[in-house]
């Protein structure tokens, strides 16, 4: 589990595709030693396994149908959390690194916030709401802007100036797709609402 506070972003090393086995290794810095094999950690929002480490080279495993279906791996830079532990500060709010879905966005500089415009489906519709908390690309944000339209949602986060240089989000141009996850709490609260009333 994780909470979506990013402070971390690293390259990738290097990465292999294939239909039974895929992988990604990182080199990372030490603040990263004392993950063990087995470990989860959050890679860009993702929760992949460590299964070996070497040096300053971390490797994770991960299957072909989040590759296939959900994440997007392509990318150069990605996002690194380590899992939270329970008994200190919870800060940003609960993820699990299980990505519903991917968006594409558009990015609008204003002052010292970047803001995000991002177009998503409706097939989420019922879980965006005004002032709730999202995950994107694995950090812990809230939706300030929320727009149904006939066949999409559009809804904006702010980003602080601090967030966006300490994380890949400098990294994103117009158009490209994010990792996106809901906040589980509001989406088995309303799922449990949905069963109830129609049962």
């Amino acid at each position: 589990m994780f909470n979506g506070i990013i402070i971390y972003f690293f390259e990738k090393f290097f990465s292999k595709y294939y239909i039974i086995s895929n992988f990604f290794i990182f080199k990372l810095n030490k603040k990263f030693f004392n993950i063990n094999f087995g470990d989860s950690v959050s890679v860009d929002g993702v929760c992949l396994t460590l299964i070996y480490k070497s040096f300053f080279f971390f490797e994770f495993n991960y299957c072909y149908g989040t590759f296939l279906n959900i994440s997007l791996f392509k990318k150069k830079y990605f996002n690194f959390e380590k899992s939270i532990n329970l008994f200190n500060n919870v800060n940003g709010h609960l993820l699990f690194g299980h990505i519903n879905n991917l968006s594409f966005l558009k990015k609008k500089n204003f002052l010292n916030i970047i803001k995000l415009y991002i177009f998503k489906n409706l097939f989420f519709k019922k879980f965006f709401i005004y002032k709730c908390s999202i995950s994107i690309s694995g950090l812990s944000l809230t939706i300030n802007e929320l727009i149904f339209l006939k066949n999409f949602i559009i809804f904006s986060i702010n980003i602080l100036s601090f967030t966006y240089f300490f994380t890949n989000l400098k990294f994103l141009k117009n158009f490209d797709f994010l990792n996106l996850e809901l906040d589980y709490i509001v989406f088995n609260i309303i799922n449990n609402i949905f069963y109830f009333n129609f049962k």
